[in-house]
This record gives C-alpha cells, sequence and structure tokens, in this order.
C-alpha cells in the first residue's frame, strides 16, 4: 500500500513531517506543488500525476487519466467510478480546490482542519505527527465501547481527525468544506463461489481457516480454484488453557485435507500474552473483537510465507483499516471476500454448503456442515480471566472520563462470577490500552511533590537522602538488597557524610510486604456488600478507594473501624496506579529492621558500621517498626513529611545538607519505586 499525504495553507515543514511519519508505506518520496497546495506519494515508485491542469496522488488501483477526465466532466462526483477500490487526493491549482476520495472499499483517508490549513493522509498517525492533537473523541469511544462499531461513520476515535467513507467525497474549495456520498454498490447478484475465486487469485496463498461454513468453504475454494488444486497453507488458532475447541474443530475439518495438498499450521495463542501494545501500534486505534486480533496476528505471522491471506470475517467497517495497515506493514495482503454478500441467510448457507460438498473429502465435508454454527472462539468470558493481571491493570485506574464505575463493576462481575458484559469489556480494556499510547496523557496521573532534604527532628538538624531502587518481589533477600543499596549510596556521598554523627536508614512498610508475599490480587478478593457500601459511602479520609480495597478493610479491622479510620492506619493499602493488588501490612516489622542492620553489618565499611544508629519500617500510618539506636518518635519526625513516597530507601544522615562543592546525593538509579502493586 503507498502512503498519500496533503497540506492546504499549511508550512513547508508539515509536508516534511507527513513523509516521515509514512515512510514505512514506501522508501522513496514524490512531491508536487502549486501554490499552497502540496500532494505526497510514499512507496517503492512513487508518482504523483499531473493530466489536464490537476494532479492526483493515488493509493489502489486506478486509471488516472480516466478519474482527471471524470472530474473535468463532472466535478468531484466523477472521482468515484468503477469497481477497483482505491483512495486519491486531487489538487485542483486553478479553482484553489482540494478533494479527497475513497472509492468502494478502498484503503482509508484522513483529514484534520487546523489552525495552519488543511491536512490529509493515509494515517491518523501521520496527521499526529503532523501536529494535530491526540485527544480522544469521547462521544466515539463510548459508541465503540457499547455496541463494537467502529470505522463506519466520519468520526474518528481522535476528536481533531475526520475519515472519508467509502465512496465519498470530500472537496475542499474558497473556505468552504463539501461532503457527498455516492450510492454504494451492495452485493445483489453475486455468489460466494464466484467472490471467493476472486479474492483468492494466485500467488502464495494462504488462509485463515475461520467460523461455521465460510471457513470450510474458502479452504474448498482455494483448493479447487480456476488453477486446479494447488499448494496451500491453512492457519488455525488453538488457545492453550482456555478452550480446546477450535483445535478440535480444525483437526477434524482439516486433518483429511491436508492429503489433497494443504499444509495446516495450528497457531497458539495464549490469553496472557496478547500483543495489544503491537496491534495497537500497527492499526492506530481500536479494533471490536477478538477475531479481529486474530487476523492481525496471523497475517503477522505468515508475512514472507504468503503473499495473500484469506480471511472469512463477517462484517465490520474496520476490516477495510485492518487490511491496509497489514499490507503496509508485514506486506501481506488480506481479503475478506465474503463481507460483499449481502446477507447470511439460509441462501448464502445453503451456497457455502455446495461448496463444502463438492471441494473438501467427504468426512471434513460432513463434519464442516454438521458443526455449521459452532464457533472458533474460545468463551470469551474465560479469556478475559486468563487476561485479568493486564486487564485489572489497565480498568483498576480508567484513564477515559467517567469509567471508574463501570470498569470496576464489570472487573467485580467478572472476577465474581456475576453476570458481564464480555464483549464491552474487552473493548473497555483495548480503549484503555490505546488511551495509554496517547501523549501528553489527557489527565495529570499524580500530583507534583516537591523534596526537601534537609528536616528538624529532636532539635537536631538532619539530611535525608532518598535512594531509589529496582523494584521488588516476593521472596527477594530484602535485607540484603537493602544493604547493597545503601552502601551504594554511601560510596557516592563519602567518608564525610557518616563521620559527622549518628545517621539512620528509614525503610517503607510496602517493599517488606510485597517482599513477604503480604499482597491480595484483586481477582482473589470477592466484594460484599458491606465493602460495597463503605466504598460507596464512606468519608474521603477514610482510604476506602476501591471496593477490594474496602473488603480487606474490613476483613482486617472490622465495620466500623474500616469507616472511621483510615485505612492507611489499618495498614491496608490499595492498588496503586498500574497495579492489581491490595497490600496487608508487614509481618514482624521490628525483626525485619534488626535483619536490615545485621546485613549492613556485613556490607558496610566497619567505620560506616560504627556510627549507624538504627533502622525504622514505616507505613502509610507512622512508623510500624524499629531496630538499634533509633528512636521511635525520632523515625517518625522525620518521616511527618512523607519522604518515603517515592523511594523505598532514604538514608538520614547527621547535620544540614552538604554545602556548595561537596557531594550530596547519591548515583542516579532507576527511579522505580518497589512493590508496586
Amino acid at each position: 500500500m503507498a502512503g498519500i499525504a496533503a497540506s492546504f495553507g499549511a508550512p513547508e515543514n508539515v509536508l516534511t513531517a507527513l513523509s516521515t511519519a509514512l515512510a514505512r508505506r514506501g522508501a522513496e518520496p514524490a512531491t508536487w506543488r502549486a501554490g499552497a497546495i502540496r500532494l505526497l506519494v510514499r512507496a517503492s515508485m512513487p508518482a504523483v500525476h499531473e493530466h489536464g491542469g490537476v494532479a492526483l496522488a493515488v493509493d489502489g488501483i486506478a486509471e488516472t487519466s480516466a478519474l482527471a477526465a471524470g472530474y473535468a466532466a463532472r466535478g468531484a462526483a466523477g472521482l468515484v467510478a468503477g469497481p477497483e477500490p482505491y483512495a486519491l487526493i486531487l489538487a485542483d491549482p486553478a479553482r484553489g480546490a482540494l478533494v479527497l476520495a475513497r472509492n468502494g472499499d478502498g484503503p482509508p483517508l484522513y483529514y484534520a482542519e487546523t489552525a495552519g490549513g488543511i491536512l490529509a493522509a493515509s494515517e491518523p498517525g501521520a496527521l499526529l505527527a503532523a501536529g494535530v492533537p491526540a485527544e480522544p473523541d469521547e462521544g466515539v469511544v463510548g459508541r465503540f465501547i457499547a455496541t463494537g462499531a467502529c470505522d463506519d461513520t466520519a468520526a474518528t476515535f481522535y476528536a481533531g481527525i475526520r475519515r472519508v467513507l467509502p465512496g465519498e467525497v470530500v472537496e475542499v474549495a474558497g473556505g468552504a468544506r463539501t461532503r457527498k456520498n455516492v450510492a454504494a454498490r451492495d452485493g445483489a447478484g453475486r455468489f460466494a463461489r464466484s467472490l471467493l475465486d476472486a479474492a483468492i487469485g494466485r500467488g502464495r496463498i494462504g488462509v485463515r481457516f475461520g467460523h461455521g461454513l465460510a471457513g470450510a468453504a474458502t479452504v474448498g475454494a482455494a483448493l479447487t480454484g480456476a488453477e486446479g488444486r494447488r499448494a496451500l497453507t491453512v492457519y488455525s488458532a488453538t488457545f492453550p488453557g482456555v478452550s480446546t475447541l477450535a483445535a478440535d474443530l480444525a483437526a477434524a475439518v482439516l486433518g483429511s485435507v491436508t492429503s489433497t495438498g494443504a499444509r495446516h499450521r495450528a497457531q497458539p495463542h495464549f490469553a496472557d500474552e496478547f500483543d495489544i501494545d503491537g496491534l495497537l501500534a500497527d492499526l492506530g486505534e481500536p479494533v471490536p473483537d477478538l477475531d479481529s486480533y486474530l487476523t492481525w496476528a496471523t497475517a503477522r505471522a505468515t508475512a514472507g510465507e504468503v503473499d495473500t491471506l484469506i480471511d472469512t470475517s463477517g462484517g465490520g467497517a474496520h476490516l477495510a483499516r485492518v487490511a491496509d495497515r497489514l499490507e503496509s506493514r508485514y506486506g501481506v495482503t488480506v481479503r475478506f471476500p465474503l463481507r460483499a454478500l449481502p446477507s447470511t441467510g439460509p441462501v448464502l448457507r445453503a451456497e457455502l454448503a455446495a461448496i463444502v460438498e463438492g471441494t473438501l473429502p467427504s468426512p471434513a465435508a460432513k463434519f464442516a456442515i454438521a458443526h455449521a454454527a459452532h464457533s472458533l472462539l474460545p468463551p470469551m468470558r474465560d479469556v478475559l480471566v486468563r487476561m485479568r493481571a493486564d486487564l485489572a491493570a489497565a480498568l483498576l485506574d480508567p484513564r477515559l472520563p467517567g469509567a471508574r464505575r463501570p470498569s470496576w463493576e464489570a472487573l467485580t462481575a467478572l472476577f465474581g462470577g456475576g453476570q458481564v458484559d464480555t464483549g464491552a469489556t474487552f473493548r473497555r480494556y483495548i480503549v484503555e490500552r490505546w488511551l495509554q499510547t496517547l501523549a501528553p496523557p489527557s489527565r495529570t496521573r499524580r500530583p507534583h511533590r516537591t523534596f526537601r532534604a534537609e528536616a528538624t527532628a529532636a532539635s537536631a538538624q538532619w539530611t535525608r537522602v532518598p535512594v531509589s531502587t529496582e523494584v521488588f518481589a516476593a521472596g527477594d533477600k530484602l535485607p540484603e538488597k537493602v544493604a547493597w543499596y545503601v552502601g551504594e549510596c554511601l560510596a557516592g556521598l563519602g567518608r564525610k557524610a557518616y563521620r559527622r554523627g549518628r545517621w539512620h536508614v528509614l525503610l517503607a512498610a510496602l517493599p517488606v510486604a510485597v517482599v513477604q508475599g503480604r499482597t491480595r490480587a484483586v481477582w482473589e478478593i470477592e466484594p460484599g456488600a458491606v465493602a460495597r457500601a463503605l466504598h460507596r459511602w464512606a468519608r474521603p479520609t477514610a482510604g476506602l478507594h476501591d471496593p477490594w480495597t474496602a473488603q480487606v478493610a474490613v476483613e482486617r479491622v472490622g465495620t466500623l473501624r474500616a469507616a472511621v479510620g483510615p485505612a492507611a492506619i489499618h495498614g491496608v493499602r490499595g492498588p496503586r496506579p498500574g497495579g492489581v493488588c491490595v497490600v496487608l501490612p508487614p509481618e514482624e516489622p521490628a525483626r525485619v529492621a534488626a535483619e536490615v542492620l545485621a546485613a549492613l553489618r556485613t556490607a558496610l565499611p566497619e567505620e560506616a558500621y560504627a556510627t549507624l544508629g538504627g533502622c525504622a519500617i514505616v507505613g502509610a500510618g507512622g512508623v510500624v517498626g524499629v531496630a538499634g539506636e533509633l528512636d521511635a518518635a525520632l523515625a517518625a519526625e522525620l518521616c511527618a513529611d512523607d519522604p518515603l513516597a517515592t523511594d523505598p530507601i532514604v538514608v538520614v544522615l547527621s547535620g544540614s545538607p552538604a554545602r556548595r562543592g561537596e557531594r550530596r546525593t547519591s548515583p542516579a538509579r532507576p527511579s522505580r519505586t518497589p512493590g508496586r502493586r
């Protein structure tokens, strides 16, 4: 697929940004300029065509001279004609007009109006790279989550970007914007076999084994095309750990087919390893269902093996976008031949059954017809449960405005065995993952926090040095790790730091609890009626920010104390942004503090250990454990402004912060907060 773009009234650097963003569609660019209008084509052999005073940039199959003649005779409507799918941008400098058109189910084409002018491109990502704001269209997103519909209207998932619909022209001239729809061609009089034969064509062919009779009929048509029996690769999906139905159906239908020359490749898809980020990076916008993901994953895996992949997915305007991105990224032409048929009623089923009986071995044909209504997709609820970690991480702290309550209700029902709209939940998850790709984020995730190194406690001056670490995990050797990080910190500060007087170590309770396995994933917690009520009606200071935290607090301290006192006082901490676990307080924190001191004894130089005062474990509710000569009251004063909010370890040194010219901080380390759950 070529990449086409245009700018009308925009600066020159905008065309450069569009060209760079479309580089995957072709190594070479071709440009055309006249006045305020600029056209761009990126392809292996790019060309901007000039005919009769107009210029055309085309993506697809089209006779440019005929289109220019049609435009001269009938205006913009003359750009939509014939059976071939294409998208084009026409520049008419004499009229000062830019015309966008899309014929049939041609490649997608998008445009945006900016303060600098009109921009158009084959992908919305190119428009974003040229400066269009990456703001989601909440109306489109809401409709998509509720119904799964997308790509069927001019509105896109981006508020500032619109698409040209099939059979539509959009003309920009003299400051006016005109959209005109041409009557769409339906599938009347077209038959499944002729559509399949036309789609299969020649070259290296692959078939994604789809649902019901359509999948079996496509395999049969591919095996017995006009060129006779051919070598054919059939791809089927399996879902280990979720369902064996797809594998069983594929084996029964395709087992005997392999003897006729077809090669069957069963591709395993693990629900907890779906590459959603890769999908969104390629397609640019969400897709509504698991079947669309499988189309993308299959085509990506077949790159280099086949030239054309025949897919029998049903309807959906988004499939044109899927096909366009897959061909431009991986060089695989994906075709959906049965989308052109007018219905899926008994007439079509009878025709598909006839194809199956006439092309497949008798055992395979009988089995396919007998199981015509069986889906090859696993139960969606089982898939979502298998995806629970990623699902919870995305939906516990949703970015979509107003989505928190419906997201939490869906998770509660899913993990608790209640009724849930699995399709809507999957789409909600896809949207949240897509929103994470937008930059800058639509809202501030966490408030900015200013940390002051100096502190006064027990009538003395202290300097606090935060120490960042890698993430701690259950089973880690916490004392040894803490001792290593503290040793690295002191080595960076130099000997003067610990020769001033007593120094101490403060350690956050959260990583201690994580290492001890004191975490509960939300899918392991079933919020009861009391917890749900507390979460909804308790005071904001109670810290019951979600029903799972409320349930753990109720189990730990009872309903009354959970409602009155902050959850942090009881040692209960809810999931952080991107986390999925409720964290309980650490066990025997004083013992842990003593173990940290013992580890420091062996890890530090003797003179550094000689001035070490003690270690304190500090939770959100205050000091929970101390060891050594550090007094709990002093530790509490040192933590009054929560220096452990973003870093798990703080080294507290006696005296004021280092003067100018002295080293005052430890070497830079990864700033990841441990035990994020």
